[in-house]
């Protein structure tokens, strides 16, 4: 794929994850700055001869991309909080739209693992400040990134891991706390890496 059809896969990508339907061709044109609607049908010919694109006959508002590109922002540490670099390092392509709002990080560690989430493997977190006791989450504590099950008690809020060894994480009174997000879904590659796209 051209850096020029990669462009259009990601307008229609981002259309449709924003409105729910897919564009027309004319919105196509003046969202890529395309001042001829037979170029972008041209386009649209090529992408659907790849594979990239399917259309349902020459009904409107028929494309559907195989999959939508969710970003990929470093790593997170299932173990002890560690800084989280936020940057793109590529995308992880799914079969229907969930939002902008998602994205992955890759775990760093095994204090997850009783949770079936392994070192290595790609965590899909939807971002929300708001968590319920027992669901796994990303937080910021005191500027640093950790992956954990959320625990509010009579005791005070504990981060905890799913592995006898690690401790519980205690969220005290002056600490910086934030909820990222929540667990969605947990990726693992069993051979030959992941499927990952370049930023």
């Amino acid at each position: 794929m051209t850096d020029r059809q990669k462009m259009f896969m990601q307008f229609i990508d981002k259309f449709i994850r924003d409105n729910g339907y897919s564009p027309s061709v004319r919105e196509i044109a003046k969202g890529m700055g395309v001042s001829s609607t037979a170029s972008v049908k041209n386009m649209l010919d090529r992408l659907e001869q790849s594979g990239a694109l399917k259309r349902t006959g020459n009904i409107a508002r028929s494309l559907e991309t195989p999959s939508v590109g969710i970003p990929v922002l470093g790593r997170i540490k299932a173990g002890v909080p560690v800084t989280s670099e936020e940057n793109v390092e590529g995308y992880i392509r799914l079969d229907k739209p969930i939002g902008d709002n998602h994205f992955f990080l890759r775990v760093d560690g095994e204090s997850m693992r009783d949770k079936a989430i392994l070192d290595g493997d790609c965590v899909l977190i939807k971002m929300t400040n708001h968590i319920k006791h027992g669901q796994i989450g990303a937080f910021r504590l005191n500027g640093e990134v950790t992956l954990k099950t959320f625990e509010m008690t009579t005791a005070g809020i504990f981060l905890m891991p799913a592995n006898a060894d690690f401790a519980p994480i205690p969220v005290g009174e002056y600490d910086e706390f934030q909820v990222i997000g929540t667990v969605k879904m947990v990726i693992r590659a069993l051979e030959g890496g992941y499927d990952i796209e370049p930023a």
